[in-house]
């Protein structure tokens, strides 16, 4: 590899306890929200008799490993504790690994490398820290850097270690091929390896032999690697097919230069620029928790001052800027060639900006470089890394208290459906009064209505949805969903008796940051009744017959669903 140092063992020991201090203080919201999102009501089972049927990841979807962590998960009892904890462990396990992989191979000192996991592992753009179903994605990409650093191991190692280790690194590569797009960090690290044969070899070949030997060595050298995309893109098309809905969703094509463009500009926008438009947003609005984010960080910077070290080649500072692009062009382009989207809008179309923390702190670790020639590598540090880290933490934080907020009004209604007696309908609409609260709120999925009214009166054919948030065909299309191929609606039968359902703030409303602060209050410190807390959330009442603006879905009778 490019340089194998053996730093101080106790010294990597320090940094490395900072490092999960920081993530696991950053991080621990994600303990208290055992609320479920979206396309999660879809995988897991809030309680054990929840009836789901996930057999449209095999069948339909295309994700077998996905559908092995889920069942797994519903098979504990448990499936939100155990979420959580895959979460945590891809977050604490990934951060790890990508600070002693870095610091090994001299690519940072010990506390860029600190900083630099930091940046990555608290990304804010990636609002779904707190989904649960997507805690496999948190996870997989987490085991990537699990793998770089097994690799790394193995590159000097010799004999039976070296055969262990190279072995135990393609399986947790392939485990990280859940999240899909980890493929492109995949080919980078491959890259990577090419890079450390090609500068251990002879340079008396001459650069052209040179590199023909490296990229010979390296694909002999390590076929394992070389064919594991392959065998895992094999075994989908071959097994799992993805068919109805989602391969539609997934309807790669090659896109125009107009449409790279303007899908380049929507993920640059969607990642970074509205990053810092709600980070100076915040820093005007809710400064309290940037200020508790930069002590948690100051205290860190104290204890790391010691491990900051000078950098003096000029290319120090140009490489990590110049793979930023690199990999935020490379990151984006396979969602382009799907013809997908982020957007900082709606929390769940943050899903595909997971990864998109490395070009941002390679960003800030090329200005770090370059502002300590003017000012010393220990303030330079502080500066740039430890006030980006802080942003990161605080907008962390306020992602966490949003999703917080959303877990206790889908409580809030969960608990005053389930003390009423259920109305003569199977299909209702949610009036959500949230929308025009004064604090953050995106209406409800259609997975989250269905799901609180399943929870709430059993496990019939129900359908939910936000009135505001669908069209006005919205039953037509959920009867497409539910007899298209693979789908993952069967359960649901929108030609039933309808309703509607008034859900509108209650006395104890409030905007998402005090709100969360008094369930906090109420759960830490027994300040209140949780439940009589959630009663005063939000006032609830039904209102059974046709939903005004919705067209019905005429279907003859014998084409109904019976309940279940």
């Amino acid at each position: 590899m490019p340089s194998l140092s053996r730093p101080s063992t106790s010294a990597t020991l320090r940094a490395t306890v900072v490092l999960l201090a920081l993530l696991l203080v950053a991080h621990a919201p994600m303990l208290l929200n055992d609320g479920l999102f979206m396309d999660d009501w879809l995988v897991l089972k809030p309680r054990p008799d929840f009836v789901i049927d996930i057999d449209f990841l095999l069948s339909a979807a295309g994700h077998p490993i996905f559908f092995s962590y889920d069942t797994f998960a519903n098979w504990t009892g448990a499936p939100i504790a155990v979420m959580v904890a895959l979460a945590l462990a891809g977050i604490l396990l990934g951060a790890m690994c990508l600070a002693l992989t870095a610091t090994r191979l001299g690519l940072l000192d010990r506390a860029e490398a600190v900083g630099f996991a930091l940046i990555v592992w608290t990304y804010p753009g990636y609002q779904l820290w707190a989904g649960k179903a997507n805690a496999v994605y948190v996870f997989s990409f987490g085991l990537l850097f699990t793998g770089a650093w097994l690799l790394t191991l193995a590159f000097t190692a010799r004999g039976l270690r070296r055969v262990l280790l190279r072995v135990a690194a393609a399986l947790v590569f392939l485990l990280s091929f859940a999240l899909n797009s980890t493929i492109v960090l995949y080919a980078f690290m491959v890259l990577g390896l090419f890079v450390a044969i090609w500068r251990g070899g002879d340079a008396a070949h001459g650069f052209v032999r040179r590199t023909w030997l490296a990229a010979w060595r390296c694909a002999l050298g390590y076929p394992e690697l070389m064919v594991l995309p392959l065998v895992y893109w094999g075994t989908l098309n071959i097994w799992f097919k993805r068919i109805g809905a989602y391969a539609q969703h997934y309807g790669a094509h090659f896109p125009t230069l107009g449409e790279l463009a303007s899908g380049w500009k929507a993920f640059f926008i969607t990642s970074y620029w509205d990053v810092v438009a709600g980070a100076l947003k915040m820093t005007i609005e809710v400064p309290a928790p940037l200020g508790v984010a930069a002590l948690l960080v100051g205290a860190a910077l104290l204890l790391l001052r010691s491990e900051t070290e000078p950098t003096t080649a000029k290319y120090t500072v140009a490489a990590p800027l110049l793979l930023a692009v690199v990999l935020f062009l490379a990151l984006s382009f396979p969602y382009l060639v799907a013809g997908l989207r982020p957007s900082s809008l709606h929390f769940y179309e943050s899903r595909h900006l997971l990864m998109f923390g490395l070009p941002l702190a390679l960003i800030l670790l090329g200005l770090k470089r370059w502002v300590e020639h003017a000012i010393g590598p220990k303030a330079a540090f502080a500066v740039v890394l430890g006030f980006g880290s802080v942003l990161s933490i605080g907008l962390l934080w306020d992602t966490y208290i949003f999703m917080q907020a959303r877990t206790l009004k889908q409580e809030a209604l969960a608990n005053d459906l389930v003390s009423r007696a259920q109305p003569a309908a199977t299909v209702f609409a949610l009036d959500d009064g949230f929308v025009d609260y004064p604090s953050r709120h995106v209406p409800f999925g259609f997975a989250e209505v269905t799901g609180m009214l399943r929870l709430a009166w059993g496990n019939q054919p129900f359908v939910g949805f936000a009135l505001r948030g669908e069209r006005s065909s919205v039953l037509q299309d959920v009867e497409l969903a539910r007899t298209a191929p693979g789908s993952a609606f069967r359960h649901v039968d929108p030609s039933g008796p309808q309703a509607t359902i008034s859900f509108q703030p209650g006395p104890g409303a409030a905007p998402n940051w005090v709100l969360v602060r008094k369930y906090y209050a109420c759960r830490l410190l027994a300040r209140c009744d949780v439940s009589q807390f959630l009663h005063q959330l939000a006032e609830v009442t039904i209102k059974p017959g046709p939903i005004a603006g919705i067209t019905p879905l005429d279907r003859p009778k014998a084409d109904a669903m019976p309940s279940r």
